[in-house]
């Protein structure tokens, strides 16, 4: 009985409109005749008794529907599946562009006498007049202003740019220079516009290629920053007169072709062209605009790379080639966000290398950027730019992506929560990344160059120099192991994973660690004291247990011995115990001579004297000497004859080469002055002969 009523309460309320809206207004009186005598019959009466009810009535506002047959699980889709509506998706819209391209002749017919009706032959000659007429007005206004400025054209030719701070004061005047052109050329073409009251469709018109060309203009003036054609001195890119040339005028090519052919399609469909035409028109633009860039790759002068190598040039060109042919071939299958995402990571690598380049010339000079050159403020200046890069990219496909960024920051769903933590831990990672380099190349700085020799330390500044060149690797490898550790747990937190029980995982591993690798610890703690006490440095000749050797480089648990023969000892800074360093501040040398007891003592004193001033007075070995050559008179008497003690203080490694001077000059000067070295067969001739 109730699934009847429900069916004629439905039949009745919704066959009610239906039947006015159908039937003739004469027949009211009649259909109220009808219905009085249906609610006069017992089934109406009955009708009538269940709408009284408030639990009836409630019953049919909340299920006045029949109970609905349980749907089946919904199977997800398998990758054929998947793939077979792609595909299907893709015919569909091919087949619409290829019935689009057959009617195209009669739209765009359509369009032109819809475009005459709006605008009729003498208005439409207006419109191209005084598009005419403001683009001359705004090269009229460049001209000027180039006349204007002659004097500041005439000081770019006679800058100097010897100092990095010249070449960035120069290229500050020439931005400055570019920006009040392109602005001469907007006040010029637009300024008259702005003065009147335009008809929307003719205002929107004008308006629209004035952009058009303002972009063309904006074009020329980026390539004539940074190529320069006509003023090689001031080129900020490796490039000769033809190829800045080449790339000047196609750059502006292409950018005019994309700008003026989409505000022409923008222009069609403010006349009526359907959007199925619109979308044909674009993909016939990107398809002339490909055909240009390709055309452009191939004709472009040679790289001086592609001169060096000469397989890389084709190599690459059919690359490029390739990419562009995809890039379209995205675009008219529909794949706009994934097209868009190719231009983008196309462009960063471009970009990069046109700043960082131009980057290179201002700090080094021209042509000397050569990517086998090492520059700290260089590569700092190029990494700065390419994390910013990365950062517009990233903008760039949120947008092309049409991502709220709104919604992905006040949702909490698990796919905005993998987005918010992507883009945090991608900023993250640049950020590390630049930060680490920023400290790297800092210590790199200071590590620059050659190593400055021990002997040559004879000052503090210099001996603290030596220091840091043995402290800075010690403190790159620390620098590094914070930043990625740091970064990675970050970049963690940031896509929502807990840290917190890594940390508590990581300690405990840290303690197993510690006990099962004593040794290790204690080397490493052993040779931050050793640093710390400054007990060696790089170049410094030590002995520690029996090895001896120069400090050549060391690590976090050891440290490299050179031995004078060739060997290289790696000791662990556990194992050193006591170290004997024979290459700080200065060495005393003692040696020892004996002659005979018939010798002169003061003779031989007035003669050491003699051999002392000589050699303070020699160029090669005066400046070795930190206390000049003296005599410590007879230290003993031996059996051959009396010990004379002689001593002079040097700087630590140049003891050997004065001791050989000091022994070939007391030599030559004894046997001058007669002075007698005793020997034990002299003694013995002399017993047998007395």
């Amino acid at each position: 009985m109730r699934p009847l009523i429900f069916r004629l309460l439905f039949l009745l309320f919704t066959a009610t409109p239906l039947v006015s809206l159908a039937a003739p207004a004469d027949d009211t009186a009649a259909r109220a005749a009808e219905l009085r005598s249906l609610l006069s019959s017992e089934q109406g009466t009955a009708i009538l008794d269940l709408l009284g009810d408030p639990k009836v009535r409630d019953a049919i506002l909340h299920d006045a529907d029949p109970p609905a047959s349980v749907p089946p699980p919904a199977h997800s889709a398998t990758a054929g599946e998947m793939m077979d509506g792609m595909l299907t998706g893709v015919r569909a819209r091919l087949w619409s562009l290829g019935k689009e391209f057959v009617g195209l002749g009669d739209e765009l017919a359509g369009v032109w006498g819809r475009a005459r009706s709006q605008l009729p032959g003498s208005d439409l000659l207006r419109l191209v007049g005084l598009l005419i007429a403001f683009l001359a007005g705004g090269t009229g206004a460049q001209m000027l202003f180039y006349r204007a400025a002659r004097r500041w054209r005439e000081h770019f030719m006679s800058l100097s740019l010897l100092t990095p701070r010249e070449r960035a004061s120069a290229v500050c005047e020439r931005f400055l220079f570019a920006t009040l052109f392109l602005a001469a050329f907007v006040a010029g073409s637009m300024g008259a516009f702005l003065l009147f009251a335009w008809p929307p469709l003719t205002g929107s018109i004008i308006l629209g290629y004035l952009f058009a060309f303002i972009e063309i203009r904006l074009a020329l003036a980026f390539t004539r920053f940074f190529c320069a054609p006509s003023a090689e001195r001031l080129r900020l890119l490796p490039l000769s007169t033809p190829t800045a040339w080449f790339w000047h005028r196609w750059i502006a090519t292409l950018v005019g072709t994309a700008a003026i052919g989409w505000q022409t399609i923008l222009m069609l469909r403010t006349f009526g062209l359907t959007q199925s035409g619109v979308d044909l028109l674009v993909q016939l633009l990107l398809l002339l605009v490909m055909a240009l860039a390709i055309y452009v790759v191939w004709s472009a002068p040679p790289a001086e790379e592609e001169a060096a190598k000469p397989t890389r040039g084709p190599l690459l060109r059919l690359l490029l080639t390739l990419g562009l042919v995809l890039d379209w071939l995205l675009f008219l299958t529909g794949a706009t966000a994934l097209g868009g995402t190719l231009l983008i990571v196309a462009a960063m690598p471009l970009i990069a290398f046109v700043v960082g380049r131009s980057i290179a010339v201002v700090m080094l000079g021209r042509w000397t950027e050569d990517c086998t050159e090492r520059s700290a403020h260089v590569a700092l200046a190029r990494r700065a730019v390419q994390a910013l890069i990365v950062i517009i990219a990233a903008a760039a496909l949120v947008s092309v992506w049409q991502i709220d960024m709104t919604e992905v920051t006040v949702l909490d769903t698990p796919m905005t929560r993998i987005a918010r933590g992507f883009l945090e831990a991608l900023v993250i990672l640049v950020v590390s990344d630049l930060l680490w380099h920023v400290v790297r190349l800092l210590i790199d700085s200071r590590l620059a160059g050659s190593a400055p020799m021990v002997d040559d330390l004879d000052d503090e500044g210099l001996r603290r120099q030596a220091r840091l060149r043995t402290l800075l690797p010690v403190l790159r490898n620390f620098a590094m192991f914070i930043v990625l550790v740091m970064a990675s747990l970050s970049a963690l937190a940031a896509m929502g994973l807990q840290i917190g029980p890594l940390l508590a995982g990581a300690g405990v591993v840290g303690i197993a660690v510690g006990f099962g690798a004593q040794t290790l610890v204690r080397d490493i703690i052993s040779g931050v004291f050793f640093l710390l006490d400054d007990a060696f440095r790089v170049g410094e000749y030590i002995e520690s247990g029996g090895i001896r050797g120069t400090v050549e480089s060391f690590s976090l648990r050891s440290v490299k011995l050179r031995h004078v023969n060739g060997q290289l000892h790696t000791v662990p800074f556990g194992d050193l115990k006591a170290i004997t360093n024979y290459s700080r501040d200065w060495v005393v040398e003692t040696l020892r001579v004996v002659v005979t007891y018939d010798t002169d003592l003061d003779l031989l004193d007035s003669t050491v004297e003699a051999v002392s001033a000589e050699l303070m007075a020699s160029p090669a070995l005066g400046s070795e000497f930190i206390e000049p050559l003296r005599s410590l008179g007879v230290q003993a008497m031996v059996d051959t004859g009396m010990q004379i003690g002689l001593t002079f203080k040097t700087r630590p490694g140049h003891q050997y080469a004065v001791r050989r001077a000091v022994f070939g000059r007391i030599r030559a000067a004894f046997v001058t002055n007669g002075i007698r070295f005793a020997s034990a067969v002299a003694q013995i001739e002399a017993a047998a002969t007395a």
